[in-house]
C-alpha cells in the first residue's frame, strides 16, 4: 500500500511540474546584450566562459576586461603584443592564455579555431576582423577608448555585456574621484598660469629619432589640459586618427616650457636622453630650463588610453605644478590605484609597481 502511495504521490508531482509554465518549471538563461563602438547591438546567451581579446592593440580592451572581477572566472587568451615593457597580465593572472598566444597579426580564420563565446577587438579592426566574424556568426564586440568620453560609455556597455554593470559604475565612480581632486586643485589657474606641454612620441630607426604628436581628440591631449597645462601641439596633427609626425622645426616654433616624452614599447627615457644629448635641441626652453622628462611607466607606460591612464594625470599633475600637488604620493597612489581597481593585495605585486614606477622617472629632474 506504501509503495502504491508513493508512485501515485511521484506521478501527480511530474504532472504538477508538466502543467507548470515554462518561466517557472525551469530557470530561463540570462541573456546580455550591448552595443560595441562600431554601433551593433551584441547579444549573449548567458555571461562568456571563454574570451579571446585579439589583434593590435589588444592591451587596451584586456586592460578593461580585467577591472571586472568576473574576468577571473572566465577562460582568457590574450594575443602577442608589441606594445608595454613586460608581460602585465600573466605576471597578475598566471592562468592566462590557456591555450598559447596569437600573433597579434593572426588572421580571422585562426580566431575562429579559437572557439570562444566572445572575441573583443579594438574599433580600429572592425572593418578587417569584426565584419568577417559576423558573416560566420563569431561573437565579436569592438572598443575604441581612445577618449575619455569612449572610456565612460564603452565600459558601461562591457559591463552591460558581462552582465557586471554596477560594477562598471563603480569603477567610473573610483575615477571620477581621482579627476575631481585633480580639477579642483588647477580650478583657479589662469591661462597664463597654465604652462607650454609639448607631448612626443618617441621612435627610433638607424640611431636617427623622429617625434609624433597625438591627435586633439584623443585622452593624452585631454590629459594635459585636465590638470592645468596647455598642449602647445592642439590644432596640429592633421593625421586625426592617429600620431602625426612633428618636424623640430615646428617644436622650435612652438618652444614648450615643458615636454615630456613618450615610448610604448620601450623606456621613454631613451628620447629624452636623445633630446638632451642634441645640440640642436639646446636653445629650447624646456632644455634650457632642465624640464625635458621621461612618461612614467611601470609595465606599461602611463600616459596612454589605458586603465592606469589616471596614474598618468596625477604624475603630471605634480610635474606641471609641483607646488599645487606636493602632497600627491605617487607611490601610495600607484598602489591604491591597483588595489582599488583591480584587487591586487599582494604586497610583492605592489612593490613591483612602484619600484617600476621610481626607475621609469629616475632621470627627471
Amino acid at each position: 500500500m506504501k509503495r502504491l502511495l508513493l508512485i501515485a504521490t511521484g506521478l501527480l508531482l511530474a504532472a504538477a511540474l508538466i502543467a507548470l509554465p515554462a518561466s517557472e518549471a525551469a530557470p530561463k538563461t540570462l541573456s546580455y546584450s550591448a552595443t560595441d563602438a562600431s554601433g551593433r547591438t551584441i547579444t549573449l546567451d548567458g555571461r562568456p566562459q571563454k574570451v579571446l581579446v585579439a589583434a593590435k592593440a589588444a592591451l587596451m580592451p584586456a586592460h578593461a576586461l580585467f577591472l571586472f572581477p568576473e574576468a577571473q572566472e572566465m577562460e582568457i587568451s590574450l594575443s602577442k603584443t608589441d606594445q608595454g615593457l613586460g608581460d602585465f597580465f600573466p605576471l597578475v593572472w598566471p592562468h592566462i592564455n590557456p591555450g598559447g598566444r596569437l600573433d597579434q597579426n593572426a588572421s580571422v580564420e585562426e580566431l575562429i579555431t579559437k572557439q570562444s563565446d566572445l572575441i573583443l577587438l579594438k574599433a580600429t579592426h572592425y572593418e578587417s576582423m569584426g565584419k568577417k566574424l559576423d558573416q560566420v556568426g563569431v561573437k565579436n564586440f569592438t572598443l575604441s577608448l581612445e577618449t575619455w568620453d569612449e572610456w565612460q560609455a564603452e565600459l558601461i556597455q562591457l559591463g552591460k555585456l558581462l552582465g557586471s554593470e554596477e560594477r562598471a559604475r563603480h569603477v567610473l565612480d573610483l575615477y571620477e574621484k581621482r579627476i575631481a581632486a585633480l580639477k579642483q586643485r588647477v580650478a583657479h589657474l589662469s591661462d597664463d598660469q597654465k604652462p607650454d606641454v609639448l607631448l612626443l612620441q618617441g621612435a627610433r630607426s638607424d640611431n636617427a629619432y623622429s617625434f609624433k604628436i597625438a591627435p586633439d581628440s584623443w585622452l593624452q591631449t585631454w590629459v594635459v589640459e585636465l590638470v592645468g597645462g596647455n598642449p602647445v601641439w592642439k590644432g596640429s596633427n592633421k593625421a586625426a586618427s592617429g600620431w602625426s609626425v612633428v618636424t623640430f622645426e615646428q617644436i622650435a616654433a612652438w618652444d614648450p616650457d615643458l615636454i615630456v616624452t613618450i615610448s610604448y614599447n620601450t623606456p621613454a627615457s631613451i628620447y629624452q636622453d636623445a633630446i638632451l644629448d642634441s645640440p640642436v635641441w639646446k636653445e629650447l626652453a624646456a632644455v634650457r630650463t632642465g624640464k625635458i622628462y621621461a612618461s612614467p611607466s611601470d609595465l606599461m607606460n602611463y600616459i596612454q588610453p589605458v586603465a592606469s591612464w589616471i596614474l598618468g594625470a596625477q604624475w603630471l599633475a605634480k610635474t606641471i605644478h609641483p607646488e599645487l600637488f606636493s602632497d600627491l604620493d605617487m607611490d601610495a597612489e600607484i598602489r591604491s590605484f591597483y588595489t582599488d581597481f583591480y584587487g591586487i593585495t599582494d604586497m610583492t605585486l605592489l612593490d613591483e609597481f612602484v619600484s617600476r614606477f621610481e626607475k621609469s622617472v629616475v632621470n627627471n629632474r
